[in-house]
Parts: structure tokens; sequence; C-alpha cells
């Protein structure tokens, strides 16, 4: 410290933060969290989320088919309720996790069935390929169509 600061009677302080200041980017933190933690928890559960999942839901049930060299199948199992299943269970994927999935916040599939994939990731009708689009309605309007023979997904919010 400085001899002529000393000699007037001038104190060095320690630097730091005061209460005030913590308190003051606390309520900061917490308005921020408050404004932007419901945009992340709630995004998930919107209708054109929910058909995107579904989307993905196919085109796993696809790759499971072709990696598995089985056939799979998307069961609509309720208008809130779907699974990839072997024709009978819902089933595990290779990291073990259960292949079921429930919608949320009131949406639902008013329109789709079943589709099955062979080992080739091929959609199926019973025992023959599809030979035109299958399409999910959602209540609100949303959809997802899988094409024929080439399984392609797309998905129209």
């Amino acid at each position: 410290m400085d001899r002529r600061l000393q000699e007037h009677g001038f104190v060095s302080r320690a630097t730091g933060f005061t209460l005030v200041e913590l308190v003051t980017v606390m309520v900061v933190v917490a308005a921020l969290s408050v404004l932007l933690l419901p945009r992340f928890s709630h995004r998930e559960a919107t209708e054109p989320a929910q058909a995107d999942q579904l989307g993905r839901t196919l085109r796993h049930a696809q790759a499971l088919a072709m990696s598995q060299g089985r056939a799979l199948t998307l069961d609509v199992i309720s208008p809130t309720t779907y699974a990839i299943t072997d024709g009978v269970s819902p089933i595990r994927n290779p990291a073990g996790e259960l292949q079921s999935y429930s919608l949320a916040n009131g949406v639902l599939i008013a329109a789709g069935g079943d589709v099955k994939f062979d080992s080739l990731g091929r959609p199926l009708s019973g025992a023959s390929l599809i030979t035109a689009p299958q399409t999910w309605t959602f209540s609100g309007g949303a959809s997802v169509t899988l094409q024929p023979v080439t399984g392609f997904v797309t998905v129209t919010p």
C-alpha cells in the first residue's frame, strides 16, 4: 500500500461483491428462468412436435427392421398411444429402451392405422407392399405420410 495513503488515514478495503449485488443477480436469474423454462418444457408437447415424433418413430421402426433383419410394426394402440412392436408386444431398441410412445396435451391421432416394415425396410399391408401413401392425421390437422415401396416419411405441421 502506498505510504502517502497510510499517512493520511486512507485504508484500502478488500474488494468483493456486496449482498445487494448478489441478491440483484439472483433476482435477475430467477426472472429469466421463469420466462424461459416454460418454452423448453411445453415445446415438445405441441401438435407439430408430436407429429414430427411420429415421423421419427416411423423412420426408427424402418431402420430397426432392417438392422435386426425381421419384420416390425408401428402399432397404433389407441388415439393417444403407439409403439414399435414385433406383432405382439412393444420391443426394446439396442439401448434397451421400450419403444412405446404417448401423446400429450390432448393431441390425438384422428386417422391412421398400423404399418409393418419387412426386413428390407419396405412398408407392408398384411403380407404385400402398400400401394398407396398411408397417412396419420392428428386432431389439429397435422399429418404424417408414409410413401409406398420406399417408406419415405413426410410430416406436415
